[in-house]
């Protein structure tokens, strides 16, 4: 009872907080209340509202009352009390809810309120009924209007205010930003970037002058640009600045929805994220991120967003200076897809504040490799499959692994003196799923599709479709449905425009490119900390690993097997800590697993300092709990630690 009243107070202060600083800003959070809808559940189920309203459009957000909840939504709108009009239902279940509302009309007031959609039963939540008022921007700049030539538009006019009044296209860059204090609104607005060229490009970039504001509007990929382009991105530049209302669709290989290098002062904040990209350069390359920092400085938030798909990277910020200060990233929702090894949902840097995110990815959790990182009151919930990992571009093949699935890991004699609490982490290993190529790829995350489109010919042994330009054995081991009475074919190679395999002859037709999946062992907590001394504190959390195979076998790197644990210990094996020291202290957890509660890499014989106190070790019984004789697994722990574990005060449950 004490962590959740503890929680509940940090969430009433922050909430005071942050409606202060909206409202300073110009932001609604929450409108003006009119009445309450009769079919209110409860009161606190639309909890952190917050609203911005431009001059035709609105963006509407708000989060469920716990953590652990989720839920589809849409929301209601009209020029009357009687609303009449709705956004689309959300696809997924989410703990964040986001939607924009187009297409008002300019000085008018409008009506809204928020309705939340049970995913099992369909039963409806709504809001209250809130009243908005939309403005008229006389003083804005207008694009395109107001503008000469054509694109990229220069936004140079300091301190100017200006308006997307449609959307646009463009070939290679839409729009930089360079005049000191200019504030971009996209009115909710389509900008579709890299349309058609072979230059590095992005939808909005800012260039080096003062602080800058972008905000409400879609920031779309075209069909043509170079490796490593963005929807947003600030090179170089140091100056304070703000993103918000934005939602984003990239796809082309190794692009980005938001990368910023040399960033200070960042708020990132109330946007959808979302990237479709399968393919990048190298997994040890920037590669693909959600969002992606570097800062020398700090002054970094990054909080309220939806943060969806992409194939590596959810958040991460990349402290580049040892003065770096005050990162902080707090109540995200996360849904990242890990396609390729050690990519993580969360990578937040040394030193940094994080808390209250929601994780419910394919793939891994947290990363901690640095310094002084505060981890608490997050809900990680994740599975895990076989990922890609490779070379870089041009020296390949790809190779398919089978690596444990990790919630929170420690990495490196640099984590240290970490504090990890009041956290829920869960990882569920399944058994293989295979959907016969059925379904959508923006659904992969579940069903393994990643291309749907049509072939241009089908031979015996061979798929042609020229309007791809895939990489060499991009594909290889995946499977194609091409025919629905016929079973898929396994690809056995690709070049950029035809797939190999065991094909029949057809006229061409629709098919998909899909993967079976399988889904690797679970290590919600993994310690990894090289520092003997490291003094990393891990206490009030709960760390759940579950399989769901009841014949279990241990591999090694790359095909690790079939079983959970609750811990794992890998290469901590750097000797004992100085006395009163230790590299971590683990204490008042609740570990449980149906499986083991404690297994070591094969490699290592951990002889570091772990304090393990007044935890609880309970062996669950569903789905079924496997049968073993030891549930702390010998090879790597070894005798004298696994004495050592029993002899603390620490209680089994078995």
């Amino acid at each position: 009872m004490r962590s959740i009243k503890l929680l509940r107070m940090k969430k009433i202060h922050f909430l005071l907080l942050a409606g202060s600083a909206f409202l300073l800003l110009g932001f609604s959070v929450t409108g003006i209340v009119l009445r309450r809808s009769s079919t209110i559940i409860s009161s606190e189920t639309f909890q952190r509202q917050w609203t911005y309203v431009s001059e035709t459009s609105a963006v509407i957000y708000w989060q469920l009352e716990g953590i652990s909840f989720s839920a589809n939504s849409f929301v209601e709108y009209g020029k009357t009390e009687s609303l009449g009009k709705q956004t689309e239902i959300t696809k997924k279940p989410r703990w964040a809810h986001w939607h924009r509302l187009n297409g008002l009309e300019p000085g008018e007031t409008y009506y809204y309120r928020m309705v939340i959609v049970d995913p099992e039963n369909n039963q409806k939540t709504e809001s209250e009924i809130i009243r908005i008022n939309l403005e008229n921007k006389k003083e804005a700049i207008r694009i395109p209007e107001d503008m000469s030539g054509s694109t990229p538009y220069i936004l140079d006019k300091p301190d100017a205010y200006y308006l997307l009044t449609r959307d646009i296209t463009a070939d290679g860059t839409a729009i930089e930003i360079s005049g000191k204090g200019v504030t971009l609104d996209l009115d909710g607005h389509t900008i579709t970037f890299g349309n058609n060229t072979s230059e590095q490009v992005y939808g909005v970039r800012f260039v080096y002058s003062g602080d800058l504001v972008l905000c409400n509007g879609h920031i779309v990929q075209g069909k043509r640009s170079r490796g490593y382009s963005a929807a947003i991105t600030s090179l170089d530049r140091t100056m304070p600045t703000e993103i918000f209302g934005i939602s984003t669709d990239v796809h082309l290989p190794n692009a980005f929805p938001i990368f910023m290098n040399h960033a200070n002062k960042v708020n990132i904040h109330h946007n959808y994220i979302y990237s479709r990209v399968t393919e990048i350069e190298c997994r040890h390359y920037p590669g693909n991120a959600l969002i992606r920092v570097y800062t020398y400085g700090g002054d970094i938030h990054i909080h309220d967003n939806l943060v969806t798909e992409g194939c590596h990277w959810g958040i991460n910020v990349r402290i580049r200076s040892r003065t770096a200060k005050n990162i902080e990233i707090d109540h995200n929702d996360i849904q990242h897809h890990q396609q390729y090894v050690n990519g993580y949902a969360l990578a937040p840097g040394p030193g940094a504040l994080v808390h209250h995110n929601k994780v419910t990815s394919s793939g891994r959790g947290v990363h901690l490799t640095g310094e002084g990182t505060h981890f608490y009151n997050n809900y990680i919930d994740t599975k895990g499959h076989q990922q890609l990992s490779d070379l870089p571009a041009r020296t390949r093949p790809f190779h398919h692994r089978l690596i444990e699935l990790h919630g929170i890991k420690f990495e490196g004699r640099s984590a240290k003196n970490c504090r990890i609490y009041n956290n829920f982490v869960r990882i569920t290993q399944h058994l293989p799923v295979d959907s016969g190529g059925v379904g959508a790829p923006e659904d992969k995350m579940d069903n393994g599709v990643y291309i749907r489109s049509t072939a241009s010919s089908i031979e015996k042994d061979r798929l042609v479709d020229t309007q791809q330009n895939w990489e060499k054995d991009r594909w290889r081991y995946y499977f194609v449905k091409y025919h629905p009475d016929l079973p898929p074919a396994k690809i056995s190679g690709n070049d950029a425009t035809t797939l190999y395999g065991d094909f029949k002859e057809l006229e061409p037709g629709e098919y998909t490119i899909y993967m079976i999946w399988e889904y690797v062992p679970p290590t919600p907590l993994n310690l990894a900390c090289y520092d003997p001394n490291g003094m990393n504190e891990i206490y009030d959390n709960t760390f759940t690993g579950i399989t769901h195979y009841k014949e279990v076998w241990h591999g090694d790197y790359g095909d690790t097997g079939d079983w959970a644990t609750a811990i794992m210990l890998i290469a901590m094996d750097k000797g004992p800590a100085e006395p009163g020291q230790y590299s971590a202290y683990v204490h008042d957890n609740q570990f449980l697993s149906n499986d083991l509660f404690f297994n070591a890499g094969y490699n290592y014989k951990v002889n570091m300092t772990i304090r393990l106190e007044n935890n609880t070790f309970t062996l669950l019984k569903e789905p079924f709990a496997i049968e073993r004789a030891n549930r702390i697994l010998g090879v790597g722990i070894g005798q004298a630690f696994e004495k050592e574990i029993r002899a603390s005060s620490n209680t089994f449950n078995e």
